[in-house]
């Protein structure tokens, strides 16, 4: 304990009795005074049992009555932690007070709290320490509420970072992965789902999720209106569901995809068009969403619309910038990139390569009989036909005006003839104007071949053909 000589600041001193808050004539005064106040108030004796406390105290500390804290350990039972014990009594002894030390204590009713304690040490005329009052507060509020607003500004630093990534984007694929990572991160939730809405603007499907089974992925689509993404995107509100089997609206046991009590699911509008819905749960601390998650997510949602649309927007110009705008099949600056591309994938891996280039036979005659416009829809029916009578991997071009090339992966001559003898039987057979035909001449690719030299090689294929009557297929290896 600490002494006189050691001690620089004012001792509280008292005869022992006066511990017990006997204080004469003033007595009634202090101790309605005391007993009135929303602090917690209490003196100990020198060991630290417990000899009054206000009520305050008995109820800050989650007890029934004074009898149940009256000669406890006060400072045995406080701490939680030894270290901020030994703390405490460090500085008790090396000032005689200790102001505003917080710690976080186990109430009697077993719920947390996080405490602020004053205390001085009582001395008697002899300067020895024979007790110690001190002022309790209840700071548990206070801390959470600092402890939230430190969290917000680290959402924001990590949504303003969301914001200048999510705009650099715009393959709409990574944009969705993109959006479901962050997503997880930014809530710290297992699972993440981003619904859209489907083409007829009836419900919704899944675009992108984090958690979800690929079944659940593939076979979900969910109506306007139902369970919380559903109604979400029908009501256009944000939506916080804390625990689903209280919430009269939504009910368990008949929703499959309910792993969680909790929920938060905000609508992805951009204006007054709705894109869709993005929903999280399972928190990773276990723990149910509140109004924070909200806010948190509707931020995220407003740059998702944005991103989403300009995305798709990037995706139609793309789009016009490779296909030919008449028959809806990639254009010859398309053409070029894709063989050069498959060229020098021949260089890497070993494999078959063929290109078909084919031309309408008679096409100007055609023309001069029905019209441009009857020659343009021609050109769009052999668009057509070319997607109906090749493979997903066959890349298919308006090479120049009436001709037309096919780039064919992994394939064979023997296979790239056949290929090119059903195209060319599918236009015989179609319904035009008039009956049409088509001379096609098809190369296989050679190790050291340039992307001209290929292309000269089908070119002489097709004049073969041209020259040996047309309406055939012919082919160079």
């Amino acid at each position: 304990m600490p002494d006189k000589e050691h001690n620089p600041v004012p001792r509280i001193v008292a005869k022992e009795q006066e511990i017990n808050l006997a204080w004469g004539e003033s007595g009634d005064l202090h101790r309605r005074l005391i007993e009135t106040v929303r602090s917690g108030i209490f003196l100990t004796e020198v060991h630290g049992k417990l000899t009054y406390v206000n009520h305050a105290f008995v109820e800050m500390f989650g007890y029934n009555s004074k009898d149940q804290v009256i000669t406890t350990n006060f400072f045995e039972n406080l701490f939680s932690e030894p270290e901020e014990k030994k703390a405490f009594f460090r500085k008790m002894q090396e000032t005689g007070f200790a102001r505003d030390f917080e710690t976080r204590h186990r109430r009697g009713d077993g719920t947390d709290m996080v405490a602020s304690l004053t205390c001085n040490y009582i001395y008697n005329d002899r300067g020895a320490v024979i007790g110690a009052e001190g002022v309790v507060q209840d700071v548990t509020e206070k801390r959470r509420m600092e402890e939230e607003l430190v969290t917000e500004k680290s959402k924001l630093e990590q949504i303003l970072a969301f914001d200048e990534q999510i705009g650099t984007i715009h393959d709409y694929d990574k944009l969705v992965d993109f959006i479901i990572e962050k997503t997880v991160l930014l809530l710290e939730v297992k699972r993440c789902s981003l619904m859209l809405m489907d083409k007829e603007g009836k419900g919704l499907f899944i675009q992108g999720a984090r958690g979800l089974d690929e079944k659940t992925v593939k076979d979900c689509h969910m109506k306007m209106g139902q369970m919380v993404a559903g109604y979400v995107a029908e009501s256009r509100t944000p939506m916080l569901v804390k625990n689903i089997e209280y919430d009269e609206r939504f009910k368990r046991s008949s929703k499959i995809y309910y792993f969680s009590r909790s929920f938060v699911s905000v609508p992805v509008l951009l204006e007054h068009k709705l894109i869709g819905v993005i929903n999280v749960t399972d928190h990773v601390k276990a723990r149910n969403f509140n109004e924070i998650d909200l806010r948190i997510l509707g931020a995220v949602a407003r740059e998702v619309a944005i991103a989403l649309e300009n995305a798709e927007l990037y995706k139609q110009l793309n789009y016009l910038t490779i296909t030919d705008p008449l028959t809806l099949i990639y254009n010859y600056r398309q053409f070029s990139q894709s063989l050069n591309y498959e060229i020098k994938r021949r260089g890497r891996v070993a494999g078959h390569l063929c290109l078909i280039i084919l031309d309408i036979d008679g096409f100007k005659a055609y023309n001069d009989t029905f019209g441009h416009l009857e020659g343009d829809d021609l050109l769009k029916g052999l668009g057509k036909i070319f997607k109906t009578q090749l493979r997903e991997t066959d890349i298919v071009c308006r090479y120049a005006g009436d001709e037309f090339a096919v780039i064919l992966p992994d394939i064979s001559l023997e296979g790239a003839g056949v290929a090119a003898e059903k195209i060319r039987q599918a236009i015989e057979h179609a319904a035009f104007k008039a009956p049409v035909t088509v001379s096609v001449g098809v190369a296989a690719y050679t190790k050291g071949l340039s992307q001209y030299d290929f292309i000269m090689k089908a070119d002489r294929a097709l004049y073969q053909a041209k020259r040996a009557g047309k309406n055939r297929v012919c082919a160079q290896a």
